[in-house]
């Protein structure tokens, strides 16, 4: 466990989407692009990726955990490079997308243009 209070380097991104896209067409889409192998070769730094989908099947969240800030940015990069970027937002629309963590200043310039809310740490402990 870490100590108290003290800063850690784990980077956190939070979009809470809209669906555009039928239930169906939009689970298919998530299950297709989570597979563990992108995350194991090309992001071995990725902690964790999922999703979750509202009740009433309107809204979904995704969360992706990185171990650092160039890991973080690598999943940008990544994504912005990919079919993913033409895609995503056929099946989803941005309401939110939260950064908690302390980002290296390379990625805060990356960040506004996604329109990112950016969150530094203020205080708590992280048991890894």
């Amino acid at each position: 466990m870490s100590e108290l209070n003290k800063q850690n380097p784990i980077i956190t991104y939070i979009f809470d989407l809209e669906l555009i896209k039928s239930t169906d067409e939009v689970k298919e889409f998530m299950r297709e692009n989570s597979s563990p192998y992108v995350f194991n070769c090309a992001e071995p730094k990725t902690i964790r990726f999922e999703w979750f989908l509202s009740e009433d099947e309107k809204s979904a969240t995704l969360i992706e955990m990185f171990q650092d800030s160039d890991s973080a940015k690598l999943r940008l990069e990544n994504h912005s490079a990919s079919h993913l970027v033409k895609e995503f937002p056929e099946h989803f629309e941005i309401k939110n997308f939260i950064v908690l963590g302390d980002i290296k200043s390379d990625m805060r310039e990356k960040l506004h243009d996604w329109n990112a809310d950016l969150r530094g740490f203020a205080g708590g402990f992280f048991k890894g």
